[in-house]
């Protein structure tokens, strides 16, 4: 169960009953693994209530599998706003080597060149967000920011990471510094580590107008992770499992094909008017994918068409 079920369901940013009742609900919907995060100074909060997060985890039989620190000036200018969220990121990684995680999570947010930031924490939660506005300023440099900025702060989180027997990951999101595998894969070249991977988020990558496959064969094995839910292929959202346009049969045979056994992580919602029926949209994805899994594991992951025969 990914954490978008507890910011749906309750708010963003979730109170610490809030994140205890969100494993509660994890149980009580069947699932046996979930992910957490730590937004801004709410991290502090997740820190100072770290054993009381993990009792509960442990009376549902429920194992954190990702910790993700949203800290936003991890990509700042301002190096002073950059090394403090840096070490706020470490403090997320000791979280994650106490939740016994296998991962932990960064995103890229957004250029430093907004008019208004797109990704707010002081907001009410809303997913389906338009372009950002961003200015011309003569000053700035793409690439020097990419450079001296971007490719030194995932570096370092990568480092610390490792120091916590964590895996690095990477979601790419829409009208982010990173917002889909083309860009992931520059970053992944520059920083050159087997401990960066890569999160398939398939909503956000839709929403990009990517096809899924691609991403997959484009990334193969740096998968850790992926992010389920539907999508029409034209808005941002976070829809039921099969009650979208993602072809699942094929995305589950390029995760075959490239051997993939990590965890797959229900991600619906972002909607208010979503909160109704979350929990049986969350139950339905997981039955969904739990019924297709079996039937896509006996099938050839090539099957050609009686027109590509003559060239096998």
């Amino acid at each position: 169960m990914c954490w978008l079920y507890a910011i749906t369901k309750y708010r963003y940013v979730p109170s610490l009953d809030e994140i205890l009742l969100a494993i509660n609900d994890a149980a009580r919907m069947g699932f046996r693994y979930m992910e957490l995060e730590g937004v801004g100074p709410q991290l502090y909060t997740v820190a100072k209530n770290k054993s009381i997060i993990k009792k509960r985890c442990e009376e549902n039989e429920i194992k954190m599998i990702n910790f993700v620190p949203v800290l936003p000036d991890i990509m700042s200018l301002n190096i002073g706003k950059r090394r403090k969220a840096l070490k706020d990121f470490k403090i997320g990684c000791e979280l994650g080597s106490f939740f016994e995680t296998d991962m932990i999570q960064i995103d890229t947010f957004h250029l430093p060149i907004y008019l208004k930031p797109v990704y707010d924490i002081s907001e009410e939660f809303r997913y389906a967000y338009n372009a950002p506005k961003l200015r011309v300023d003569p000053k700035f440099d793409f690439w020097e920011y990419f450079n001296n900025v971007l490719i030194p702060s995932i570096s370092e989180c990568n480092d610390m990471a490792k120091d916590h027997s964590l895996k690095l990951c990477i979601e790419p999101r829409t009208w982010e510094n990173v917002p889909n595998v083309w860009a992931l894969e520059l970053v992944m070249r520059e920083v050159d580590s087997k401990n960066l991977g890569a999160i398939l988020d398939t909503a956000h990558l839709a929403a990009q107008k990517m096809e899924i496959v691609q991403c997959i064969e484009m990334l193969g094995k740096r998968i850790f992770y992926v992010h389920a839910s539907d999508s029409d292929f034209l808005t941002e959202d976070h829809l039921e499992i099969g009650k979208g346009s993602i072809d699942w049969v094929s995305m589950l045979k390029a995760l075959k094909k490239h051997r993939y056994q990590g965890y797959i992580g229900i991600d619906v919602g972002g909607r208010a008017e979503m909160r109704g029926k979350l929990d049986v949209m969350y139950i339905n994805s997981k039955r969904y994918l739990e019924e297709l899994m079996p039937k896509v594991a006996k099938m050839s992951v090539w099957e050609p068409h009686k027109e590509n025969e003559e060239n096998c």
